[in-house]
């Protein structure tokens, strides 16, 4: 097993879940693929704009933060369509692959 990879990390977890339903690969959808850069890059610069650089740790409390926000707000993803928060979702997942946080 790769040094820092961890299985029950909650990127881990969410993006097994996410995988099911999500375009956590290339999209088809060039819109789609857009939005998903876009909500990527966000992330990434709002944990780069605190002077951190995003590793799984970083972006698992981001994650984790932007999770605890959504609940606050009471949000369900119980849409057909993509909403903004599983959009967003769906991006950190991506991101996770893409760093190699997550297999």
């Amino acid at each position: 097993m790769r040094n820092g990879f961890f299985t029950d990390c909650p990127l881990t977890r969410l993006s097994r879940g996410f995988d099911l339903f999500g375009p956590l690969n290339i999209s088809e959808d060039p819109a789609l693929t857009a939005q998903l850069d876009q909500h990527a890059a966000a992330v990434r610069d709002s944990i780069s704009g605190d002077g951190i650089e995003v590793t799984r740790r970083s972006l698992a409390h981001y994650l984790q933060g932007f999770m605890d926000g959504c609940r606050e707000r009471g949000w369900d993803s119980s849409s057909v369509d993509y909403d903004w928060e599983t959009l967003r979702v769906l991006a950190i997942c991506r991101m996770a692959k893409e760093y190699g946080f997550v297999r």
